[in-house]
């Protein structure tokens, strides 16, 4: 291969990669830009931004590689909406799960032993802002759904132009 096929190939990825990191990353730390504001009374911290990008990238990788499944095509058609709804759903359920994994690695790696960390776990829980953050998930990925669906319905690019084109026909 030479240097300029590789140099092109590296573009090509790039522009697939780079718009849903983009986005998730702004997504991401804007939940937790909030959810500090609300239960910490603080706007920043370095590790909660530094969870959050890493949870995009994660989630970026996971889109980009479900989508290349067929099962996520199911309802690909008119209406738009099914297809909107069910990727999601489903987007949503994975990021879940995933939380959930991370909850469960955090608390297995904890020096005071899995049960007391558990407990602790149990009791620093509250429902308020699970839910919350779940609802900030399903709005992130029904904006992130939304859009390709109708990008890809309308022909690759002609979204992009139509939002930041000046005279896009």
């Amino acid at each position: 291969m030479t240097a300029a096929a590789v140099g092109r190939f590296l573009l090509k990825e790039l522009k697939i990669v780079l718009p849903p990191t983009i986005y998730f990353f702004c997504a991401f730390n804007l939940i937790v830009f909030t959810t500090n504001l609300m239960v910490h009374h603080y706007w920043f911290a370095l590790s909660n931004f530094l969870v959050a990008t890493a949870l995009a990238l994660i989630v970026v990788k996971v889109i980009l590689v479900t989508d290349k499944f067929h099962f996520i095509d199911r309802y690909r058609g008119p209406p738009l909406i099914r297809p909107i709804l069910f990727k999601t759903v489903f987007y949503s359920l994975v990021v879940t799960l995933v939380r959930i994994i991370e909850l469960f690695l955090h608390i297995a790696r904890d020096e005071r032993g899995f049960t007391v960390a558990f407990g602790e776990a149990v009791d620093n829980f509250t429902w308020y802002r699970f839910i919350a953050i779940q609802i900030w998930l399903l709005t992130c990925f029904l904006i992130y759904v939304t859009a390709t669906e109708l990008n890809a319905a309308l022909g690759r690019g002609r979204l992009t132009s139509l939002l930041f084109r000046h005279g896009a026909s």
